[in-house]
């Protein structure tokens, strides 16, 4: 190989690395998060586990010493979503030891004509995107990333992902569009 094609090889790679390694996208809160905690709201567990909603689990965050909580909006069809959920799920024991409960939030799925608590779990436990000690939540009413300033109103398209971050009592830290490199950075500086 002469050294001019070495040179494209090497530029090639580097290109490549720096498109890869780009830092997550940072997003202002809006006004329904800066607040000292969530709005009021409400999910379904997995079928037959109830419900979740903002007082268990702050309840359950102070119980299990959880220091972070990270919210993460997603659907089954989005693509960025999916490579957010394995970059989450490849760290999870680094989110573990770092006392980050993670909760995944499915929404803008209940129109679709599959729409099922059980296979969106069996999806997520399959595709590795669900550790035993993180939840899967259900946004039944597609109301929540309205009800958190994330989406204008019901018919404007779900901006997905999006992946927010609280304290342990689920005061609004950050907002997070697409997680980058430096998604446990940013947790750890928090």
């Amino acid at each position: 190989m002469g050294t001019a094609m070495r040179g494209i090889t090497i530029f090639i790679l580097l290109s490549a690395l720096a498109v890869f390694a780009k830092p997550s996208e940072k997003l202002p809160l809006p006004k329904e998060l800066q607040a000292e905690e969530l709005p009021w709201f409400a999910f379904d567990a997995k079928d037959g586990d109830g419900v979740i909603n903002k007082d268990n689990l702050k309840e359950l965050a102070k119980q299990k010493k959880y220091r972070k909580v990270v919210f993460s909006f997603f659907a089954t069809w989005c693509v960025a979503c999916r490579e957010g959920l394995k970059k989450m799920s490849d760290n999870a024991n680094e989110l573990k030891k770092n006392g980050v409960l993670v909760v995944l939030v499915n929404v803008a799925e209940n129109y679709l004509e599959n729409y099922s608590r059980k296979k969106i779990d069996e999806w997520a436990r399959q595709n590795g995107y669900l550790k035993d000690e993180w939840l899967l939540v259900f946004d039944k009413f597609s109301n929540s990333l309205e009800d958190f300033g994330l989406q204008k109103n019901e018919s404007e398209e779900a901006p997905l992902p999006r992946i927010l971050i609280t304290d342990g009592n689920l005061h609004p830290l950050m907002l997070i569009g697409e997680e980058g490199e430096d998604f446990l950075r940013i947790l750890e500086g928090l």
